[in-house]
């Protein structure tokens, strides 16, 4: 692969945009934060608009910006199912679980769990939250990390994309909090954006015969296999045969969504930072239905690649991985000034997914062990400053794993999978405590959520196991047992998704069969 070579355009535009996030960092650390709701949450006064902005911003990621597009390219637009199910978890979510966090006015929504279960069920809550979005971060940065060498043309090293992507984001995180968050996810929203939109529109200028010569090239696309499909062929998506793909991934959305819309700081603490809390709410849902478009938007820029890739076969020559085919083109194809623009989309879609993260995880943190735990009758400013250090202390542990992790690729799919784990009982004991008001003591419901992701962490193991057909007890199920081999495989590799949906559903099961009986009482408000 080439060395990236940048011209003083592209240097001037990536140094612009490095100032731009310095300077917001700068600005909003003289705006003084005297309290912890000040710093992480700007005392809720963000505006709707950039809320709405940041919060997009926390929706996309790098792998976003670089694996959809490959989507595209390798398949078709059947990575659209999932959207029904993403816009009915916006909907459930804003109308039944925002405004019972607004009303609350809680800093972490995991207080939200002590009013109605007793501190034991904040801890577990909150510790659930670290340790999986601990672990979905480390991903994504190594994710970043990667797509930054392979954009880079391997001029910067993973080691050193690692260390800067950390260091930058720590730079504006720690002066600003929540505040330089707020705005320089906007920023890195609108600039991803006109990235996408400006690569598309180069790609479609330079293939000959333009948007009817794309789609011809998808109606004839050819598989690895030599198999004949059409990329645009929407509605194969909903024939008969095709309908229990469609059901299950609408579903498994709905229960993913909900649960990171709902229960996930990370998500939640951009529409908790909004003056207006009805305009929080429409933003939640304004992004169910953007998500759409948004999309279509990267899908197309892969089917637009991969006609590209068939009047320039050279330019995807030694490719093995397709997740690398729009990094490769903005390396080799993007004139200057274009490039510079795309290199910092890239850049905005891994830092607008890793500074919530950050923020985040200092906030239930602080708000939820430091406070109750060490911090009893600290003043704000001493929690503060902890805050402070815990966005440092956070940063170094990304840092840590994401250079451990460089390596582990045949992992990374727990990683990924981690979620289901924690996601399912995280949504069903927030439904209880929100939707209900049945009295069911921490003490009972807790080990249920012990329970259910321990023996679907064990469970994904075995299939992993048996899918892998290693040396271990499970590798010699494909002769000795065949179904059940079958079975663990599929589980692996396409129903995973039910582990999610199954452990949002046995919560409010197994709580109302211990409900104990008592007056009537209301739900948490």
């Amino acid at each position: 692969m080439p060395v990236l070579s940048l011209g003083v355009l592209d240097t001037s535009i990536l140094v612009a945009y490095v100032v731009v996030l310095a300077s917001i960092g700068w600005w909003a650390a003289h705006r003084t934060s005297k309290t912890t709701e000040d710093y992480f949450l700007a005392n809720r006064s963000i505006p709707w608009v950039i809320t709405a902005l940041s919060f997009f911003a926390t929706s996309i990621s790098a792998l976003t910006f670089v694996g959809t597009p490959g989507e595209g390219y390798s398949s078709d637009y059947r990575y659209l199912l999932s959207n029904p199910g993403d816009i009915l978890a916006t909907i459930f979510i804003a109308n039944y679980f925002l405004p019972h966090f607004q009303k609350l006015r809680v800093t972490s929504i995991y207080e939200a769990m002590a009013l109605r279960f007793g501190s034991a069920a904040r801890t577990t809550c909150a510790g659930y939250f670290l340790l999986t979005r601990t672990l979905a971060a480390t991903v994504r940065i190594v994710a970043i990390a990667k797509v930054l060498q392979v954009v880079s043309g391997g001029a910067f090293s993973y080691n050193w994309c690692v260390i800067v992507v950390i260091a930058g984001i720590l730079g504006y995180t720690t002066m600003g909090g929540g505040r330089a968050i707020a705005w320089t996810d906007s920023l890195q929203f609108t600039l991803l954006m006109t990235g996408a939109l400006a690569g598309l529109g180069y790609i479609v200028t330079h293939v000959p015969g333009g948007v009817s010569a794309i789609i011809e090239a998808g109606r004839h696309a050819v598989k690895p296999d030599g198999t004949v499909y059409n990329k645009f062929n929407f509605l194969e998506m909903f024939k008969w045969e095709n309908v229990g793909l469609l059901a299950l991934m609408t579903t498994w959305a709905f229960f993913n969504s909900s649960a990171a819309y709902g229960t996930d700081q990370d998500m939640v603490q951009r529409l908790l930072a909004c003056k207006d809390n009805k305009k929080a709410q429409w933003s939640l849902m304004m992004w169910g239905f953007l998500s759409i478009p948004i999309t279509f938007l990267f899908l197309t820029i892969g089917a637009s690649l991969y006609a590209y890739a068939q009047v320039h076969p050279q330019f995807v020559q030694g490719m093995t991985d397709n997740d690398h085919v729009f990094p490769r083109f903005i390396l080799t194809a993007m004139p200057p000034g274009l490039r510079g623009l795309l290199l910092a989309a890239v850049a905005s879609a891994a830092m607008g997914s890793a500074d919530s993260a950050l923020a985040s995880l200092s906030t239930a943190f602080v708000i939820d062990f430091y406070k109750p735990f060490w911090g009893k009758g600290a003043s704000e400013a001493q929690c503060v400053k902890v805050s402070k250090i815990s966005f440092v202390g956070f940063g170094l542990l990304f840092m840590f794993f994401g250079l451990v992790m460089q390596n582990l690729d045949n992992l990374l799919w727990l990683a990924f999978r981690a979620i289901s784990f924690t996601y399912g009982p995280l949504l069903g004991i927030f439904g209880v405590a929100l939707l209900t008001d049945w009295k069911v003591p921490a003490r009972k419901l807790l080990p249920i959520m012990f329970a259910w992701t321990i023996c679907s962490f064990l469970f994904a193991m075995i299939a992993w196991h048996a899918t892998a057909g290693g040396p271990s007890a499970f590798g010699s199920l494909a002769s000795t047992h065949p179904g059940l081999s079958h079975f663990l495989i599929r589980m692996h590799k396409d129903f995973w998704r039910f582990y999610i949906i199954l452990g949002a559903l046995v919560m409010p099961a197994a709580a109302f069969l211990m409900r104990e009986p008592s007056e009537s009482r209301p739900a948490a408000a």
